[in-house]
């Protein structure tokens, strides 16, 4: 058993190894400085030496039997499993490689360099320059691979994040090294302008060569679609059953919104009360002042109801959202799971755009009345995201901080928008209940089009009026949604993570009936890391004897 037990630690450690090795600035972002500066390589013979290390490692790793493993190695053993087939999945199928140049955009970000005082500044900033001097190889590696015909969604999505890349590489990062000097300074400047030079090249590239040659087609089809399902979020449900599961969510969220609608007031429809309270919204001076206040407004209440635990300090810092990062309302940006000490954590809020005028800033601000700035902040902090990536810090298992499911994290963290309200976060204040059912609806939404575009034949104009109907998003938004499920087909995971950790609290209450406790529940959730929640109810479940 003890030979059965290294053999299979061994092997977990041989797997990980190899995908930091593949995916380096993963692996820099989860807090493995011993990889900064580094680039991946993406030709066509090391994606498909990839692909062969991932067919090996998964007939491994099933080769050893679970039977002979204590309960945390089994855990392990399923969550390395499910992100080997998750891989091969992407290498196979999606071919994102050669089919999405967003799958490059990741080597625009050397934010995680400049942003946190993990090592002395000079220190990051080589790896600033290194990473910079490996750029230009990258991006010609991107030309070579980029098929012809990717979907014209995907490239004009690509074209709008490279350029503002490129505009984040080239204005904003020189000030964030100003203070360096000597040869750091010169490394630095040597691959500075090369750097932009690539980047400049390829947004020319995706706008002159690839886009007039895109294709309309992004579907995934009803298999492919399947089989994402199941090898990221071991989901194992036909179409129809998804559909209904997606439609009876929008129907109860619709009619607990009418309801909640009407409280505030009874004179008006939904989408008026919604409306309304929009225009509650603190100034562009004031945001940042009023998120602070919410985020120590929802720290007291969990004190006061501690429905988790909270690992200290678990303080986060209220920031204006980066430039390359503004498509995003509100973000949080967890220090990684393998960072040592106190690294800082950022919260960032997307203010206007300086070049705005008055009328589009005050469109912008309506989007952060103080009701959804709460529910927001319980999504992306307290207990949500901040609060869940505080305690994967906390565990032991290298498999369990690496390896995340889509739907166990955003799923807990749009379960708590919830959850709070159930627990007595807002002494029950209708206005704040239609805050949380209107983005509910959104990612309600997100789940039926995501069925609709990639196994229905909807087009991105049908998904978007379904957004504008269903979820009273206006125009431009709704669109940007509908396009988010062309390359995001997983954003279902929203909703469906969320029903499936309901479902699992449900069960646990009923094994355990006057012995179940809320926070307890929780802990155990949060403890298991964040495996597909299939697994961690498997887990849960069999810990309380219900299996």
């Amino acid at each position: 058993m003890e030979n059965m037990e290294k053999r299979f630690q061994s092997l977990a450690d041989e797997v990980l190894n190899a995908a930091f090795e593949f995916y380096p600035t993963w692996a820099a972002r989860l807090g493995l400085h011993a990889y900064d500066g580094r680039l991946g390589f993406f030709t066509p013979q090391a994606l498909d030496a990839r692909l062969r290390t991932v067919r090996e490692h998964e007939r491994a790793v099933r080769e050893l039997p679970g039977e002979s493993l204590d309960s945390a190695e089994r855990l392990e053993r399923e969550i390395l499993l499910a992100g080997l087939e998750r891989e091969r999945f992407e290498l196979e199928d999606l071919r994102s490689f050669q089919r999405n140049p967003l799958a490059y955009v990741d080597a625009l970000d050397v934010t995680v360099y400049v942003k946190r005082s993990y090592a002395p500044l000079d220190r990051r900033v080589l790896a600033v320059a290194e990473h910079l001097r490996q750029l230009p190889r990258l991006l010609q590696e991107a030309r070579c691979n980029l098929e012809a015909d990717c979907p014209r969604v995907f490239v004009r999505t690509a074209l709008e994040m490279f350029q503002g890349g490129l505009e984040f590489l080239r204005d904003q990062l020189p000030p964030l090294v100003r203070e360096v000097s000597g040869p750091v300074r010169a490394r630095f400047e040597e691959a500075h302008g090369p750097a932009v030079e690539a980047v400049q090249a390829f947004v020319a590239f995706l706008a002159e060569e690839l886009l007039p040659s895109a294709s309309g087609e992004f579907a995934l089809g009803p298999d492919r679609y399947r089989r994402m399902l199941w090898t990221g979020e071991r989901v194992d449900l036909d179409l129809e059953s998804l559909r209904r599961c997606a439609e009876e969510e929008l129907a109860r969220l619709h009619q607990e919104l009418e309801e909640a609608a009407r409280r505030v007031d009874p004179h008006r429809p939904p989408e008026e009360v919604v409306r309304l309270l929009s225009r509650e919204h603190p100034s562009e001076e004031e945001l940042l002042p009023c998120v602070q206040a919410i985020l120590a407004e929802l720290r007291e209440f969990l004190r006061r109801n501690p429905v988790v635990t909270v690992p200290e300090p678990a303080d986060c810092r209220v920031e204006p959202t980066p430039p390359f990062l503004r498509w995003a309302f509100a973000m949080m940006d967890t220090a990684g799971p393998f960072e040592e000490g106190e690294v800082e954590s950022y919260y960032y809020v997307t203010l206007p755009d300086p070049g705005w005028s008055v009328a589009e800033k005050q469109a912008w601000l309506s989007r952060f009345d103080v009701y959804t700035l709460r529910n927001t902040s319980v999504h992306e902090a307290y207990p949500g995201h901040h609060v869940h990536f505080l305690r994967l810090r906390g565990l032991s298992s290298r498999v369990a901080r690496a390896l995340t499911s889509y739907a166990f994290v955003e799923g807990w963290a749009h379960y708590c928008e919830e959850m709070m309200l159930e627990s007595g976060y807002g002494d029950g204040d209708p206005r704040l209940r239609v805050a949380q059912l209107t983005d509910a609806l959104v990612r309600a939404v997100r789940f039926r089009a995501s069925l609709g575009l990639h196994t229905e034949g909807w087009t991105v104009e049908e998904a978007a009026r379904r957004f504008s109907q269903e979820a009273h998003l206006e125009p431009l938004p709704a669109r940007k949604e509908a396009e988010r499920g062309t390359f995001d087909p997983a954003y279902l995971s929203y909703t469906l993570g969320k029903l499936l950790i309901r479902q699992l609290r449900a069960e646990c209450e009923r094994c355990l009936k006057d012995a179940f406790c809320l926070r307890t529940f929780h802990d155990r959730l949060l403890d298991l890391g964040a495996p597909p929640v299939p697994v961690a109810r498997r887990v849960l479940l069999t810990q309380e004897g219900g299996v």
